[in-house]
C-alpha cells in the first residue's frame, strides 16, 4: 500500500510525536481521506522521508508518531530553474505544479509586459502563500522530499541571473533551434524563461538574449503557458537529468 504523504512544517526525528496543526487535520482527514489503517510518510523538505504511524485519529487532533527516517532519492542531477511569467490563477498554479512534478529546482515568479495580474503588498502576499501550497501538494503528489525554492514575485528585470556555470534558454516559438540542438552538452544547471499568456515580447526576449539566453523552440505547435513550462522541462529531464539514458545507466 502506498503511504499518504504529509508535510510537516518542523523537524523530525525517529520516535517523535507530532500533532498536526488544525489546517493539515482537515487537509488529511478530508482531502487525503486518511484513516486508522493508513500508511503515512511524513516529510519537512529536508531530503527524508519519515515513516509514520497513527496514534490518534480525530477531527481536528491527528497525532503521528515517527518510526523511521530514509533518503528519498527522488531529486534531479539537473539543476533547473523556471522564469515563470505570471499568468492567470489557474494556468500558474498547473504550471507551478506541474513543473514540480516534473522536477524543477527553482521556480522565479516573473512580472512581464504582458501580465495582466497587479499586485499590492497584501495580495502579493497572499499568492505567495498560494503558490507555496501548490508547491507543497505537488511534493506530496510526487514523492519530492526536497521543497523547490520558489522566489518572491519580481519584475522579469530582477529576476535574471549572472551565472556563468549555467546555460539559459528563453522559449521563442520564432525560433529555428529545440532543445535536441544542445544535447550533445553535458549540462548540470539550466534556466528557463517562458511568458505569461500571449508569451514574451520581442523586447523582452531581445533583452533576455543579450544577457546569453540563447532562443529555442519547443516545436512547430503553439503551447498554452503552463504547458511549455512543463515540455521544456520534461525535454530537460530527458537530455540532461534524470529521464536521460545517460542517468539511466548510472543508476543500474
Amino acid at each position: 500500500m502506498r503511504a499518504t504523504r504529509l508535510y510537516i512544517n518542523r523537524k523530525l526525528a525517529v520516535d517523535d510525536e507530532v500533532r498536526l496543526d488544525d489546517e493539515s487535520s482537515h487537509h488529511a482527514t478530508h482531502v487525503l481521506r486518511i484513516n486508522k489503517h493508513s500508511s503515512l510518510a511524513l516529510f519537512n523538505g529536508d531530503g527524508y522521508d519519515y515513516a509514520g504511524h497513527l496514534i490518534s485519529l480525530r477531527k481536528k487532533a491527528i497525532t503521528v508518531r515517527v518510526t523511521g527516517k530514509t533518503l528519498a532519492r527522488k531529486e534531479s542531477r539537473l539543476q533547473t530553474h523556471l522564469v515563470l511569467g505570471v499568468s492567470k490563477s489557474a494556468h500558474m498554479d498547473f504550471a507551478i505544479q506541474k513543473s514540480v512534478e516534473a522536477g524543477v529546482t527553482e521556480i522565479h515568479p516573473a512580472i512581464t509586459e504582458r501580465t495582466v495580474i497587479r499586485f499590492s503588498d497584501k495580495s502579493r502576499a497572499r499568492r505567495q502563500q498560494h503558490w507555496r501550497n501548490v508547491v507543497i501538494s505537488a511534493c506530496q503528489q510526487s514523492g519530492r522530499a526536497t521543497l523547490p525554492v520558489l522566489h518572491e514575485v519580481k519584475h522579469l528585470s530582477e529576476t535574471l541571473p549572472v551565472d556563468e556555470g549555467a546555460r539559459g534558454f528563453v522559449l521563442d516559438i520564432r525560433s529555428n533551434q529545440t532543445l535536441g540542438g544542445y544535447a550533445h552538452e553535458r549540462l548540470k544547471k539550466i534556466w528557463f524563461v517562458t511568458g505569461p499568456e500571449g508569451g514574451l515580447t520581442q523586447n523582452e526576449t531581445q533583452g533576455i538574449t543579450d544577457k546569453g539566453f540563447l532562443p529555442v523552440s519547443l516545436g512547430p505547435r503553439i503551447m498554452r503557458t503552463e504547458t511549455a513550462a512543463l515540455a521544456a522541462i520534461i525535454g530537460a529531464q530527458v537530455l540532461w537529468g534524470d529521464l536521460s539514458e545517460h542517468d539511466s545507466l548510472q543508476q543500474t
